[in-house]
């Protein structure tokens, strides 16, 4: 389909192409030619987000911690993703340090309620997460939660090329 979209982004804007496979798209409006033109020549869509879904905000293998904003929350549908609460679980408690967590996979957390400092095990630095945040845990990232208010949270795990991981 993107071999496609390219194709008709470069066909003349009064003609039609005719794909291999014998598909004729119907032809260009010399204003959808005007848009597409102004994309990246190495990229006519460049511009476009083709990916809709649970998708990781980083793949370089570190912690971040980053304020959402509705346009992304839409675009990753987050509202759609599992859940998880540290209410009633034995390792988070509210005003307790945890005991050492190690991420066994990549996670992208975003916080619907609560509030805690992550402290990395390697570096001792603390960070506030808290409700609206989106959090990325590397894979083998070695930490402590001290929850200050019960979280509630959306999560994505995915592999290292940023694919779900299953």
């Amino acid at each position: 389909m993107r071999a496609l979209l390219a194709l008709a982004v470069l066909a003349p804007a009064a003609e039609a192409f005719v794909a291999p496979s014998g598909y004729a798209p119907r032809p260009l409006r010399a204003s959808s030619l005007g848009r597409a033109a102004s994309q990246s020549a190495a990229s006519p869509l460049s511009g476009v987000s083709m990916m809709a879904g649970p998708r990781p905000l980083h793949t370089d293998g570190k912690f971040t911690v980053e304020k959402a904003t509705p346009e992304l929350l839409k675009e990753l549908d987050v509202e759609n993703w599992p859940t998880w609460s540290t209410k009633g679980s034995p390792k988070y408690v509210v005003g307790k340090k945890s005991p050492l967590k190690v991420y066994d996979c990549n996670e992208l957390s975003y916080i619907i309620e609560g509030k805690m400092e992550i402290e990395s095990q390697k570096t001792g630095e603390k960070v506030l997460v808290q409700a609206g945040d989106f959090v990325t845990f590397p894979d083998e990232f070695p930490c402590y939660w001290h929850v200050i208010e019960e979280i509630n949270k959306h999560w994505f795990c995915y592999d290292k090329d940023g694919n779900p991981d299953r």
